[in-house]
């Protein structure tokens, strides 16, 4: 074989094996981009926890739950310490050290360290939780918890939980003892953080600035905590028990509350402990109206928002929606089928609420649903029809049929 031949045969060769290797390395780069189609990729895990968040060691090596998913609504995922993978949660799961939760629309999670101790996540939102001691001897489990997103606190005065935030770069303690708390974005680098009792630390660039009940404070990402101000006063709902009656259709439900221009936080529900809300908006008028729900009970409530700081929710109002489609009683008290010809009162009782027509003319009525009306009897036949309409539609009728006759006259 010449040279020329066994050169031609080698570049042949390398050629191949090239084109194999970039097919290799193509495979390999699609293959990745499936990981992350598949998979919410969220904020890697050790950005999240970082050096300083690292858990004390175990002692033996043996892994145990830091805390517990005890209720979800919708769509929620959890991402285990040591994958990269997201699944399905699940009410009851169990969590460990470095475990992620993440929501997306309309979804929520609760994550319980004990009965008494519990954090609530918004939606479109991420944590993580990172154990910072051993919890020997009796002491306080310590934990670190990295949130992205919208993040309600609530821990016990038994002290069993110390807890601190990392949110937009800046690091929130809470001081141990009874405490509610909440963190809401504010875009991508700032998020309110609100103190509903208790109080929480936050580090700053002179000492931590201190956050006491019924304060807030804004947290900008690279910028340093400032102080404190204190939450907007909640609203007054200016009526509170509202009742409305409907047929067919329910009807259009107007809910409002004092203020003028600003940003409120409405909330209704189905259950007095707004768990799960029917609505959840924000608003700009002190004013919400509903068309489309269904016959029950309902409770309502709403907050002012000044500046990202969301003050404490008013006392919730009730709200019930009643569907009648029974026509309202209907009693009334004719004169005989012989009578006097001359004025006559027609006396009678139906719903209260309902309006009641003689002949087509409206009686006085009653709160009560007694009703009334003056009737002037002719000499022959009398037709008396009475109508019961009641605030949704429904109505009932009576009607008799009087002989007037004149004084000393006999009926044959």
């Amino acid at each position: 074989m010449s040279t020329g031949s066994r050169l031609r045969k080698w570049a042949t060769l390398a050629a191949e094996t090239g084109a194999a290797l970039l097919l290799v390395l193509a495979l390999f780069w699609l293959f990745i981009l499936l990981l992350y189609a598949v998979f919410p990729s969220g904020t890697p895990l050790r950005e999240l926890v970082g050096d300083s968040g690292r858990p004390a060691p175990r002692q033996g090596g043996a892994r145990s739950a830091e805390a517990a998913l005890t209720t979800l609504v919708r769509d929620v995922r959890c991402r285990r310490g040591d994958s990269v993978a997201w699944g399905d949660a699940r009410e009851g799961m169990l969590l460990f050290n470095h475990d992620a939760v993440q929501t997306f629309d309309r979804s929520g999670a609760t994550i319980s360290f004990t009965p008494g101790d519990y954090l609530t996540l918004g939606s479109n939102s991420m944590l993580v939780v990172t154990r910072l001691n051993d919890g020997m001897g009796g002491a306080a489990r310590a934990y670190r918890v990295h949130v992205e997103g919208e993040l309600q606190g609530c821990l016990s005065a038994s002290k069993k939980v110390r807890m601190e935030v990392a949110a937009v770069g800046h690091l929130a303690r809470v001081r141990p003892g009874s405490s509610r708390f909440r963190f809401t974005p504010l875009g991508d680098d700032a998020t309110s953080l609100v103190v509903y009792s208790g109080q929480l630390h936050v580090e700053g660039e002179d000492g931590p600035v201190r956050v006491p009940a019924n304060f807030g404070i804004t947290l900008r990402r690279g910028v340093a905590a400032g102080p404190a101000s204190p939450l907007p006063s909640p609203p007054a709902l200016k009526n509170d028990e509202l009742i409305y009656r409907f047929r067919m259709l329910p009807p259009r439900v107007h809910f409002n509350w004092t203020g003028g221009s600003a940003l409120y936080h409405f909330q209704l529900s189905r259950e007095p402990g707004f768990k799960r809300p029917v609505m959840d908006l924000k608003v700009t008028a002190p004013e919400v109206t509903a068309g489309t729900l269904d016959a029950g009970n309902y409770y309502w409530r709403v907050s002012r928002i000044e500046e990202g700081r969301e003050g404490r929710f008013s006392r919730p109002g009730s709200c019930r929606l009643l569907q009648e489609t029974e026509a309202p009683p209907l009693a009334v008290d004719f004169p005989p089928q012989s009578a006097t010809v001359g004025a006559f009162r027609l006396t009678g009782t139906s719903r209260p609420g309902s309006r009641v027509y003689v002949n087509g003319a409206d009686a006085r009525t009653a709160p009560t649903g007694a009703f009334s009306h003056e009737l002037m009897l002719k000499a022959g036949v009398n037709l008396i029809r009475v109508e019961a309409v009641d605030e949704t539609g429904n109505a009932s009728y009576a009607s008799r049929v009087v002989y007037g006759k004149q004084t000393g006259e006999e009926v044959q």
